[in-house]
């Protein structure tokens, strides 16, 4: 379970970071169709503050059985969304606070009450309700939420198939080409290119949408030669629209 979780939290807490220093450096956002969400803003100021994810977990430390934990996450003003597994050493819920879901993982070593390990990690692939109550405030379940017998939606599942898919696209997409050449790269691999977050002389950053994952591509740009210097894919935690609507039809055609 550890070394799991360190994997996802990593990944979940590098792709929080990506966009934080992308709040802090770009003022506009556009997209074909429909503007991107905004990145939360960041205050240089308290960079050094402790993450969200890392306040909760330090809450959540005080627990002392399975209900101490949902209790906790509730009176800190987190909705629980899905409860993804739910096993006698593992619980693992999907919660959400204003625009942002988190996966809180909490282990308990053969069966223990309280909980042996904690983790809070971003959340990248998320259940229907997570989607529901990200885009509806008041939105609540219709009926006693229990665990997905699957498990279809933690990370874990598809943290490994995720990191080959970023380093298979980081190396079809080699630095050193012309930005008009990165569009006809990244259809030629099934992806669409549903959103442009940013086109600048020195920088491009596309969103990318292939079944139900989607990516960001975001390409440094020599502004002289317009040839790209670097290459960074990363994932969406916060897609616009038009990559949602994408990544929610694929997602419909699974069921």
């Amino acid at each position: 379970m550890k070394v799991r979780q360190h994997l996802i939290k990593i990944a979940g807490l590098a792709l929080l970071a990506n966009m934080g220093a992308y709040a802090a450096g770009n003022s506009t956002v556009t997209t074909p169709t429909t503007a991107a969400p905004a990145a939360p803003r960041v205050d240089p100021v308290q960079t050094n503050a402790p993450s969200e994810s890392d306040q909760l977990e330090q809450k959540l430390r005080a627990g002392q059985s399975r209900t101490d934990y949902r209790s906790i996450l509730e009176s800190n003003g987190y909705r629980i969304a899905a409860i993804n597994q739910d096993k006698k050493d593992y619980l693992e819920y999907e919660v959400v606070k204003g625009d942002r879901s988190y996966e809180v993982q909490l282990d308990f070593n053969n069966g223990a009450t309280r909980a042996s390990e904690i983790d809070v990690a971003g959340n990248m692939w998320r259940a229907d309700a997570t989607e529901r109550m990200l885009k509806d405030a008041n939105y609540r379940h219709t009926r006693p939420l229990v665990a997905d017998p699957d498990g279809r939606y933690s990370d874990s599942r598809y943290i490994k198939a995720w990191n080959d898919e970023k380093d298979r696209l980081e190396k079809a997409l080699p630095p050193s080409l012309k930005v008009s050449e990165y569009k006809s790269k990244i259809e030629s691999m099934g992806y669409k290119i549903t959103a442009v977050n940013d086109r600048d002389r020195d920088h491009v950053e596309y969103e990318i949408a292939k079944g139900n994952n989607s990516f960001e591509v975001k390409i440094d740009v020599d502004p002289t030669s317009q040839m790209a210097k670097d290459i960074d894919v990363t994932s969406n935690m916060w897609e616009a629209e038009p990559t949602d609507r994408a990544t929610d039809r694929a997602k419909a055609r699974t069921k």
